[in-house]
């Protein structure tokens, strides 16, 4: 019999474990978002999600979690996941609950595997915390199935360089390139360009300017600054190209300056640069040599043809230029910009090369936590007086006090890349160097001195709607993404926008007003919705603009892992229940320039005249 029980022991172990590791292997799988949602749509009914967005996130959260919380929970003792529950002994040390393995002091402090004091209550908490932070219609969600995430970018580049970033000595030269210049060599770049009536436009000239760099033959002044945009280079145009680069203008994202270098069609079978007789140096803009184009580039000065002084480069680096951000239509037109080429030009020009740059971005989940304490005697006389369930009542508290915290942190990441967009040397600027979608009411005002006639109230107010049209409009532009589909601002300032003509105000069935200290949805200005954060003072009138991007498209994303972790346990000190709730997530920032959707404006309003 002892035999026969110790075989069927064993049995059941095995199947525990193949089960166990069943479980694990599941998580890696994808979740089927159409069985997830119709699986958990009565909770999600219940919950008062009506976002579709919102709804298949949920259920595809909710999903992960149930897979996360069962082969968290469950041990080889109790596929119940309770735990291999054994009887409690006195702990010899102060403090300690039960005895077991590891009772020294400040180690364990005592315990068995699976005590039964974690409860199996961890996903209607989380459901919840999603369903309540108001933070999370501002961002994309991408629920995680485990505490770290690799996020796969892919961008394509003019040129395929991969030694390029390294910084290391290569053969290949890229034809475009940008340069990142310690000096201040796009200051130069700009004053020349006054000097010589350039415009630019964007991400490019209304002229062909060249540079040449130090050391190179110039022929004279103006020969090569070419005035208008040429069907072809004309017969000026001097056939050396050793030293000579084509200035491109600036990159549309970051306001590096762009060049383009001459390279020789390889006409030779062997075409190596050290084959002297497939090598023509005066054809190329960098020499023969072995060293990269870097190296060339260091310590090197340049001077636009048309006779101004030389600029010395500091210390440089260079990088590729992005294709979906910076288009250089001659790069696939021989150069010849505004039209196609010929038979016999494309019979002696090789095409450009555009390859891909993939790389990853590791996403670690952090935690927040929150516990609570409760005396017995605060548990029966609140009951007897008022009749209320504290312990419920506690739980509810902590679940704001989450929701809370994740909404601010939110708003924080938007007001960070908000304010970074506004500093980029990309963004407008006036003649002070200030944003130009920042609004000066006391510029429209009489109050400190003359000012434009017939302005009122309603007028000025005007004038701030249109500043916040014309940033969400530069941001679709800009971001090459969409307009903004949102704004947080104090309540002052979301006074003002509801007296504007075209407010709507927010439904009052979305239930999201009466939550206690959260950020809440106001109304709607056209399509961009009015978010208002309690906890900006009401005299910092700022306001940040925003797009609620998708997972794949560039902004800021929450990743979330365990939405909440509840555990519940009877404290010896008090005899009382205790609770601890913790939520482990991400808030991270994906994409190229996700910066670019977002955008700060300033208001400032002196003598009130807007309040």
């Amino acid at each position: 019999m002892y035999l026969t029980y110790r075989k069927m022991e064993k049995k059941r172990i095995l199947e525990l474990i193949y089960n166990k590791k069943k479980q694990l292997k599941t998580m890696n799988f994808i979740v089927d978002k159409a069985k997830a949602l119709k699986k958990w749509s009565p909770v999600l009914e219940h919950l008062q999600v009506n976002d579709t967005e919102k709804r298949t996130w949920m259920a595809e959260y909710a999903e992960m979690h149930q897979l996360n919380e069962n082969v968290a929970y469950s041990t080889l003792g109790n596929i119940y996941g309770m735990g291999n529950v054994a009887s409690p002994g006195v702990n010899s040390y102060p403090g300690g609950t039960w005895t077991g393995a590891g009772t020294s002091f400040g180690s364990n402090q005592g315990g068995t595997q699976g005590s039964g004091d974690v409860a199996q209550n961890l996903l209607p908490v989380s459901m919840k915390i999603a369903a309540q932070t108001i933070g999370l219609d501002l961002v994309a969600v991408k629920p995680a199935s485990s505490p770290r995430i690799e996020l796969l970018f892919v961008d394509f580049k003019y040129d395929n360089n991969p030694e390029l970033q390294g910084g290391t000595d290569y053969d290949e030269r890229p034809i475009v390139f940008k340069v990142r210049d310690s000096g201040n060599l796009v200051n130069q770049l700009k004053y020349w360009m006054g000097q010589n009536s350039v415009t630019e436009l964007i991400g490019g000239l209304d002229q062909r300017v060249f540079v040449s760099l130090s050391g190179s033959s110039d022929a004279g002044a103006n020969e090569h600054f070419y005035t208008g945009v040429p069907v072809a280079p004309t017969t000026s145009e001097r056939t050396d190209k050793a030293g000579l680069l084509e200035f491109l203008g600036f990159s549309r994202v970051d306001g590096l300056a762009m060049f383009r270098a001459y390279r020789q069609n390889n006409t030779a079978a062997a075409g190596a640069y050290s084959n002297a007789g497939a090598w023509d140096e005066s054809k190329n803009t960098f020499d023969g040599s072995t060293t990269s184009t870097l190296d060339q580039l260091s310590g090197s000065s340049i001077v636009l043809l048309s006779g101004a002084s030389n600029y010395s480069f500091e210390t440089i680096s260079l990088e590729l230029v992005s294709t979906m951000e910076d288009h250089i239509p001659g790069f696939s037109a021989g150069w010849y910009n505004n039209r196609p080429m010929s038979r016999l030009e494309d019979e002696q020009t090789y095409p450009g090369v555009i390859g891909p740059d993939v790389f990853t971005k590791s996403v670690a989940v952090g935690d927040i936590e929150i516990s609570s304490a409760l005396k017995r005697t605060q548990i029966e006389d609140i009951k007897a007086s008022t009749g209320m369930d504290i312990v419920q009542k506690l739980e509810s508290v902590l679940i704001n006090e989450l929701t809370q915290t994740i909404s601010k942190q939110i708003v924080n990441k938007i007001r960070e890349l908000a304010s970074e967009n506004k500093s980029s040397n990309t963004t407008p600027k006036d003649g002070s160097g200030n944003s130009t979608f920042d609004f000066n009411v006391d510029n429209y005002t009489a109050v400190n001195g003359p000012a434009p006639g017939g302005e009122t109230y309603h007028s000025v107010q005007r004038k701030l709607v249109a500043k916040i049209n014309n940033a969400s409009n530069f941001i679709a532009t800009d971001g090459r993404v969409g307009p903004a589909q949102y704004l947080v601002t104090n309540g002052n300032l979301a006074s003002v926008l509801q007296d504007v003509a075209g407010y709507t105000i927010n439904p009052a069935g979305a239930g999201k007003l009466n939550t206690n200290g959260q950020l809440y949805p106001m109304g709607n200005i056209g399509n961009i919705a009015i978010y208002v954060d309690p906890y900006m003072r009401w005299d910092d009138n700022r306001i940040f603009l925003g797009r609620k991007n998708s997972v794949d498209q560039p902004g800021l994303i929450f990743i979330p892992y365990l939405m909440a972790q509840s555990i519940s346990l009877i404290s010896e000190a008090t005899w009382a229940p205790r609770m601890l709730i913790r939520s482990r997530y991400a808030i991270t920032d994906i994409g190229f320039f996700p910066w670019k959707q977002f955008m700060e404006i300033a208001v400032t309003d002196t003598n009130g005249v807007l309040i």
